[in-house]
């Protein structure tokens, strides 16, 4: 999936969570500082987020992220993780 795909659905669902119109949020925009949100809404974005894009991460990741592209950054990482996982039973097998 491609960061900007990902972006985008992030956004729609900062967006959701928010009130924020997704069109106005910022590709570079922290969480905290350029959007205000507080740590439930936060905590919210970080569960929509798993839950759309199947990461299956414990809620403590989600603490760390600040901004968009780390938000992106982290789904990026996570599902390259989760693809690699099957093919590594794979290869043990």
């Amino acid at each position: 999936m491609e960061a900007a795909e990902i972006r985008t659905q992030i956004k729609q669902i900062i967006g959701k969570v928010s009130g924020l119109d997704p069109a106005r949020i910022g590709d570079q925009d922290t969480l905290r500082d350029d959007l205000n949100l507080d740590s439930l809404s936060l905590l919210e974005i970080g569960v929509d987020v798993d839950l759309a894009f199947k990461l299956e991460l414990p809620d403590e990741r989600y603490k760390e992220i600040d901004s968009l592209p780390a938000m992106v950054d982290l789904v990026q990482q996570r599902l390259g993780e989760l693809t690699a996982q099957p093919q590594a039973m794979h290869a043990q097998a």
